[in-house]
């Protein structure tokens, strides 16, 4: 319990230090660092229950995702700068490492099974990252659409008052 407390606060600062790094505005760090807290979170509460490692990364992706895009609304940002630092908990670094290591002395046992803990983590987070970027275009698209129609609508009304009973 104490490891995964630890876990999330590291992720907060990680994140908080990558948002620094990306230049993120002052006024929206602790939104950077919240993120990854809570990537953090979702990932570890996921992993209790999921066994995969692509679903349970897919999932916390999309968590990271969904929040990215829903502070991007709220703050009339890109999403891009709430995205970025909330991934970096997910990134599979020991994984990666000892994929590299068993590359570098060429042993088969450590490539097998890091790189596909590797490989399916990194595809779990990009097809997350995707799933709900989709969504979310598809929603903007479909709330312009709407806004288009209800405006001509209004513009119909207006001139239909304008010239008035004939």
């Amino acid at each position: 319990m104490t490891d995964a407390i630890l876990l999330i606060i590291f992720s907060f600062f990680a994140s908080l230090g990558f948002g620094i790094v990306f230049r993120i505005e002052k006024k929206y760090l602790m939104i950077a660092g919240f993120s990854g807290a809570l990537t953090r979170f979702v990932y570890l509460l996921l992993m209790q229950f999921i066994s995969e490692s692509f679903i349970y990364n897919f999932l916390a992706a999309a968590v990271a995702a969904l929040f990215a895009e829903l502070m991007a609304i709220y703050t009339k940002n890109p999403s891009t700068i709430f995205l970025y630092p909330s991934i970096i908990p997910l990134i599979p670094g020991g994984a990666l490492y000892y994929s590299v290591v068993g590359l570098m002395l060429q042993n088969s046992e450590y490539i097998s099974g890091y790189l596909a803990l590797c490989i399916h983590s990194l595809a779990g987070l990009g097809l997350g990252f995707v799933f709900v970027s989709i969504i979310m275009h598809y929603k903007r698209r479909y709330l312009r659409i709407v806004r288009r129609r209800k405006a001509l609508a209004a513009l119909k009304a207006a001139k239909k008052a304008q010239k008035g009973p004939h």
